[in-house]
């Protein structure tokens, strides 16, 4: 399959007021060339998505954690904006339990109402301009934070844990020692982290590590990943891929992989 070109793609630093909850706004659009598989790796992370399309116009969405990778051919996308959340920074904005949003795709509509309406109206004035895009996404983002006035000691708590694990700090199997260490018990990091991530400590724990080995997939043998990345054995390994990714290592590496319908 012909790979689709990519015309401009590039991170920007979101406005100063959000960058305690955001980590980054990255900008993508995509040629009207033949379709390809596109990945999306299991993940944590929850997001405001802006996405114009030719047939169905544009469309603004709230993004949960996704615990599973897919891999879904994506044709022409004139635009497409997305503003990544820190790990805790994204229930203020969107107003639920991170919980309630993950493995789903949900429309601004239906979290935010009436100002949903209002933003859609801002968007269509920008008229497909990148920078006022971005500038009304930040400014509709900040309202809905004021409205909500803010968030809690939560996201501190789900920050500290979120780097200890990221980092490979705390393995999945020592969700209990992490707990300790943050002077809080292991059931209410659990809980918190429902509530402000979306997913689980344990599940936060593998993704992490199953993408820290994907960041590395063909700089070493499996054996050696696994054994450097806190697996038991290259068959621990194997197993975390066929449940996080579908595939095995070295199908994944070769790009043998499910694709599903068009996105």
């Amino acid at each position: 399959m012909d790979a689709m070109t990519v015309l401009h793609e590039r991170a920007l630093t979101p406005a100063a007021p959000l960058q305690p909850w955001v980590s980054e706004v990255r900008v993508l659009t995509l040629s009207p060339s033949p379709a390809r598989a596109m990945t999306r790796l299991p993940s944590g992370t929850s997001s405001l998505v802006l996405c114009t399309a030719h047939t169905e116009g544009l469309e603004v969405v709230a993004t949960g954690p996704n615990t599973r990778a897919s891999y879904k051919l994506a044709r022409a996308v004139p635009l497409y904006v997305r503003f990544a959340f820190r790990p805790g920074g994204a229930r203020a904005f969107f107003g639920v339990a991170l919980h309630e949003l993950a493995d789903r795709i949900v429309s601004i509509n239906d979290l935010w109402g009436p100002r949903a309406q209002g933003l859609r109206g801002r968007l269509a004035q920008a008229e497909g301009e990148v920078e006022r895009t971005i500038r009304t996404l930040e400014e509709a983002l900040l309202e809905q934070f004021e409205a909500r006035r803010g968030s809690s000691w939560h996201s501190e708590l789900v920050r500290r844990a979120a780097s200890a694990l990221e980092a490979g700090d705390a393995e999945p199997e020592h969700i209990h020692s992490l707990a300790q260490r943050l002077g809080v018990s292991e059931r209410l990091l659990r809980q918190v982290f429902r509530e402000e991530v979306g997913i689980s400590p344990k599940r936060y724990a593998r993704i992490a590590r199953i993408r820290r080995v994907v960041a590395r997939a063909g700089s070493a043998g499996w054996a050696q990943l696994a054994v450097e990345s806190g697996f038991y054995d290259q068959a621990h390994l194997t197993a975390e891929f066929r449940d996080l990714l579908g595939v095995t290592p070295r199908s994944f590496l070769a790009g043998d992989v499910p694709v599903q319908k068009e996105c």
